[in-house]
């Protein structure tokens, strides 16, 4: 799975002739390459999608004395969506935390009240050949919603495709969720980052 088949499926859920790059000079290319990166964020974000997901110790940045959320963690770069925070090991239950900018460090940060934390959370994956295949199939359908206006004008036809997506993305939720459950916990079953 590339990019463009992915593109293209996205294309035929419209009844759209397929391109070829997304480079060419044609607007169906164009419109692809502007919302593809977006769509696909938003997609990744909406879903604990197991093959996105990432354990990852925190990087300290500061301890702040006197405050009762002393400790003051680096956002990870590749993070969209920050699930939970917990102490030194995975079977800890997750802690309050907090996600602010730091104008003094000129970042967004992690705000909690544990030494030593690690955050559970869905990685930016952009190498489309380790999307699972629901994954996919759901992007496609959202990718076609968004480019449904812009390349037919037809706002039945993209409320259809925001439907399917709808419907897809519940069903991938479904089977994920059973792929992701550790038979000792109960706890998601994500990749030590290392």
């Amino acid at each position: 799975m590339s990019k463009i088949d992915i593109c293209n499926m996205a294309l035929a859920h419209l009844g759209q002739e397929p391109v070829s790059s997304l480079g060419q000079e044609d607007e169906r290319a164009r419109r692809c390459a502007l919302f593809y990166d977006p769509v696909r964020k938003e997609v990744l974000r909406t879903h604990n999608w197991a093959f996105a997901g990432c354990i990852q110790d925190l990087a300290l940045l500061a301890k702040k004395e006197g405050d009762r959320e002393a400790f003051v963690y680096a956002y990870p770069q590749d993070c969209l969506f920050l699930r939970r925070v917990f102490g030194k090991n995975a079977g800890q239950a997750a802690i309050p935390f907090k996600e602010v900018f730091d104008p003094a460090l000129h970042t967004r940060v992690i705000l909690t009240a544990t030494d030593q934390a690690k955050a559970e959370y869905t990685r930016d994956i952009a190498d489309e050949t380790l999307f699972d295949p629901a994954f996919v199939k759901a992007f496609s359908l959202a990718l076609a919603a968004d480019l449904a206006l812009a390349l037919t004008g037809d706002q039945a036809l993209a409320g259809q495709m925001l439907q399917k997506y709808s419907w897809t993305l519940e069903e991938a939720r479904r089977s994920n969720m059973s792929e992701r459950v550790d038979i000792h916990k109960g706890r998601s079953a994500f990749v030590e980052a290392r």
